[in-house]
């Protein structure tokens, strides 16, 4: 019977390490979306754009997580004008203000804890994100206002790169404004004098698309009864393109393949049909054209 109670406590002892063996790593942010760039470095979160909405969620490692939910809130530093931190980790918003934007977010396991198993552990690192300015078409105007941030600027200026042809930078103003003229990409340094004499620097990558047009000019006729099939095509397009019946309206039996811009079927009657016809680039830009499908 003596034998007992030192049996019972080695027991206790066993079950209370074994709860707390689950929680001996420190809690930690997850390598992905905002990987390290170098050991114990700042994280570096995917890139932005002014006036394009962003979303992604930081994600947490061992703790008590995921058992527990992981809590984040941002330390110091600031967030992209625009963009906003939930406490369940989701970065969100529309950047209104470009720049490089850095700030320390603190990963918790759960505070207050609500299992007596989880004693919460707390992780900080400072995050980073870019956010570039919108791009430009050719023959679109264009204009974009620098450092939406920058308080008490007197003078902005170029100290690298050059401006597509077409575009102007106001050195009071801080704008750039015109309609450009070519294609590519322009790799930008500018300079800005604050109040006080401070001075300080911003770089961007300015890229100009081409023009979003119609490659189909006509249509070739149709059929009566028999199989039609024609492709509308785009050029100058980024990313996929959708396609769409603005105004007018096909044949009976022919339709239009909006993911393909294919128009296809079989014709039961006879005459000219006139259709307008919208694409939209993955920038959702615009291009839109007069058809007219004759069936014979």
């Amino acid at each position: 019977m003596r034998l007992r109670r030192p049996l019972l406590l080695a027991a206790v002892f066993s079950a209370i390490a074994f709860a707390v063996v689950p929680n001996a790593r420190a809690t930690r942010f997850a390598d992905q979306p905002c990987p390290e760039s170098g050991p114990g470095a700042v994280r570096i979160c995917p890139d932005g754009v002014v006036g394009q909405s962003y979303a992604i969620k930081l994600a947490g490692d061992a703790g008590c997580g995921p058992a527990l939910p992981y809590q984040y809130r941002v330390l110091n530093g600031t967030l992209p004008p625009g963009v906003s931190l939930s406490q369940d980790g989701e970065l969100s918003g529309v950047p209104t203000s470009a720049g490089n934007w850095d700030f320390w977010v603190e990963l918790s396991d759960q505070d207050p804890p609500s299992a007596s198993w989880c004693i919460p552990k707390k992780s900080q690192r400072e995050f980073l994100i870019r956010v570039g300015i919108p791009a430009a078409t050719i023959g679109t105007p264009y204009s974009f206002k620098l450092g939406a941030g920058v308080v008490g600027a007197q003078a902005w200026s170029i100290v690298s790169g050059v401006l597509p042809r077409g575009l102007t930078l106001d050195p009071v103003a801080g704008i750039i404004a015109g309609t450009p003229e070519a294609a590519g990409s322009f790799a930008l340094t500018f300079s800005v004098l604050e109040n006080g004499g401070k001075s300080a620097t911003l770089d961007f990558t300015l890229t100009v698309y081409p023009e979003l047009v119609f490659a189909t000019a006509r249509l070739e006729p149709a059929r009566i009864g028999q199989r039609f099939r024609s492709r509308v095509r785009t050029i100058g397009a980024v990313g996929a393109v959708r396609f769409r019946v603005l105004s007018g309206h096909f044949p009976i039996g022919v339709r239009l393949d909006g993911n393909a811009g294919v128009i296809r079927g079989q014709p039961r009657k006879r005459g000219v049909f006139r259709f307008t016809i919208q694409a939209q680039d993955s920038l959702g830009r615009l291009v839109q054209r007069p058809f007219k499908l004759a069936v014979r």
